[in-house]
């Protein structure tokens, strides 16, 4: 855990005390308070409480391998449904945190590890604090033995020791968060909704899956082919011979961007300028 916030919380709760604004977590008197006994439970509960979402705990302390080395805090890594990410969070640093109140509380907690992460995300640190000393980020990664997790800022370990019995579960989860990931990045980019996204998602992996074989065989068969334009008609809306029927008319291109808009809820430009030749590779 970082010792300048350490420090930094026992100078507050030292002035706290001087000025009579503070005392025990079971004081009524307005002050700054802490939570020396937050669990991870009451932590992710109370996160969803600040941020009106569905966190949930991946993994306890009892289960990280960074809690088990020797020198290091007792780490919990939890699905941060408000951002869409995994995260590690020291438990000792969440005791550590100060907030002005009038008694000592969960929500406290939560809501100042909050304004903490925001401040750290305006100061462009995406991954938690530099180091991944308090909290940080951390990506999910699968094999046989289940899910495991790697810190992007401490590049520590952070693993299950429980053993998955069902793997093709577990793969399937693991893609359909991928995709769901990619999805919300579509539909914020080209100002789609998010059901239209998830389908260009799965069709760009479908793609990229087809390219490799394809590659192996050196080219695509028929059979993948006729699925990516079926795949394509249903996603615009189109046929690609009015696509290429339009290729010389002006009319008929507007009559085709206008289409391709109304069924995927978009507006015309983003179609034109930005859905077909990005996503699609077609100028019209």
């Amino acid at each position: 855990m970082n010792m300048k916030k350490i420090l930094i919380g026992a100078t507050l709760l030292t002035v706290t005390a001087l000025t009579g604004c503070g005392g025990g977590g079971g004081g009524s008197s307005y002050g700054l308070y802490n939570s020396p006994y937050i669990s991870a439970s009451g932590f992710v509960n109370a996160l969803n409480n600040v941020d009106g979402a569905s966190s949930y705990i991946a993994l306890d302390e009892s289960q990280t391998y960074r809690s088990q080395l020797v020198g290091q805090d007792d780490w919990i890594v939890i699905y941060d449904d408000n951002y869409g990410e995994y995260k590690a969070v020291s438990l000792q640093y969440l005791r550590s945190l100060y907030y002005y109140d009038y008694y000592s509380n969960n929500f406290g907690t939560a809501s100042e590890f909050r304004d903490i992460e925001d401040s750290d995300i305006y100061n462009f640190n995406f991954n938690g604090d530099i180091g991944g000393d308090d909290y940080e980020v951390v990506d999910d990664y699968y094999d046989a033995a289940g899910i495991y997790f790697i810190g992007r800022e401490s590049f520590y370990e952070y693993e299950d020791e429980t053993e998955s019995m069902d793997v093709n579960l577990i793969a399937a989860e693991a893609e359909f968060k991928k995709l769901a990931k990619k999805a919300a990045k579509i539909s914020f980019a080209y100002e789609i909704p998010v059901e239209t996204a998830l389908s260009i998602a799965s069709l760009g992996r479908k793609v990229e899956k087809m390219v490799v074989k394809g590659a192996a065989s050196e080219e695509l068969t028929q059979a993948d082919q006729d699925i990516l334009l079926k795949d394509l008609q249903h996603l615009t809306g189109v046929t690609l011979e009015e696509v290429v029927a339009s290729a010389n008319s002006e009319e008929g291109k507007q009559a085709i961007v206008k289409k391709i808009a109304e069924k995927n809820g978009t507006n015309a430009d983003t179609v034109r300028n930005e859905l077909l030749p990005e996503l699609f590779g077609v100028q019209l």
